[in-house]
């Protein structure tokens, strides 16, 4: 909230406004996205199927337990985190993230106070920025199952068989591999989340 000048009382800020924060997060991907999301799991499963069909698997880890399981998927996974970091700034969003910074100061910075015009304008930005965002998270998560399951396949980390044990033949090792893909792709956004929060130290009161 922001002071009025003239008469001290509170106003919304522009993120604030009313019906904001309902329109960005009824945003969903867009069908590109996803298209682009699955394309990448696709292609990661081809490669592990390329690497297991030719033998270049190494040996399949087999953890002590279930922690150790766990711990392995959280290593991996922050592995994978850390290495698709640098590229996060090529995904999209950026540019209509950009684009919605510039068109709340740009309100902010009216000395008669926003128009109607800038409010529907943010509300625009706000949308598309939502928009961009749900676009990112989609290609981000099947970016980082691709790389997961290749690295699976050729680690020997197959996380159905490391919890049944290494005499289960329930389903193929590439297939193992591609679950185990998706289940560290999904995992390495939280994580990415989480290790931001301790680098930035707790938010300002």
């Amino acid at each position: 909230m922001e002071a009025d000048a003239a008469g001290g009382t509170a106003t919304p800020r522009p993120d604030q406004e009313s019906g904001l924060t309902v329109v960005a997060a009824s945003q969903q991907a867009s069908l590109g996205a996803v298209v682009a999301g699955f394309g990448l799991i696709a292609a990661g499963a081809a490669g592990g199927w390329v690497i297991w069909r030719s033998g270049a698997s190494a040996a399949k880890i087999q953890p002590a337990d279930t922690t150790a399981v766990f711990l392995t998927l959280l290593v991996f996974a922050a592995a994978v985190e850390r290495i698709l970091e640098p590229f996060s700034r090529w995904l999209p969003g950026r540019a209509a993230e950009a684009a919605l910074m510039r068109t709340v100061a740009d309100m902010d910075g009216r000395p008669d106070g926003p128009t109607e015009a800038d409010r529907q304008a943010v509300a625009v930005a706000t949308a598309t920025a939502a928009r961009a965002k749900a676009n990112r998270t989609i290609v981000a998560w099947g970016l980082a199952s691709g790389l997961a399951t290749v690295a699976s396949s050729a680690g020997g980390f197959y996380v159905l068989h490391a919890v049944a044990g290494s005499d289960w033949n329930g389903v193929a090792i590439w297939i193992d591999a591609i679950v185990t893909g998706v289940m560290v792709g999904s995992g390495t956004k939280p994580l990415h989340d989480l290790i931001s929060r301790v680098q930035n130290g707790p938010p300002s009161p």
